[in-house]
């Protein structure tokens, strides 16, 4: 092989990006005021719960799959609103869905503690949250003002 047969088009591997799938399930309060966000350890950003999607499952399966195993203990209701995100490095892509899911009892949020801390929709900080348009996101749902449907979330 010559130098320009390395520099050919035809011989260069296409770089392979690796795309990641995460479905961000917001718990909203029965009262519509506070959402559950969760903090791990050592991080300072608060975020909805994270669930991986695998390549072969779908974003309804992987809310399916999560009602089925943590929200059999209260009665949950799947909004109409959902929420798109995207964010790249050279290396790879993530891809979010961001659901919103509404106990529909006033007892249900105690059974989600565990899960992180329940958190006034008026306090979510677009500096300490993910995405940074969550809090934007859940007024206009809780107010009326954003449509059913899919929200983009990309800057």
């Amino acid at each position: 092989m010559t130098p320009d047969d390395r520099a050919s088009p035809a011989l260069v591997k296409p770089a392979v990006r690796e795309v990641s799938r995460t479905l961000l399930i917001v718990l909203l309060s029965h009262d519509r005021r506070t959402i559950l966000l969760e903090r791990r350890p050592g991080q300072t950003v608060w975020w909805p719960l994270r669930v991986n999607v695998p390549p072969h499952h779908s974003y309804a399966r992987a809310v399916h799959r999560w009602q089925r195993l943590w929200g059999r203990r209260s009665a949950l209701r799947r909004s109409s609103v959902t929420g798109r995100l995207s964010t790249g490095t050279a290396s790879g892509r993530s891809d979010y869905l961001v659901v919103i899911l509404k106990l529909s009892r006033e007892e249900a949020p105690e059974a989600f503690s565990h899960f992180g801390r329940w958190r006034p929709i008026t306090e979510v900080d677009p500096a300490s949250a993910f995405p940074q348009e969550l809090g934007t996101l859940m007024a206009g749902y809780v107010e009326g003002w954003i449509p059913d449907g899919s929200i983009t979330l990309d800057a």
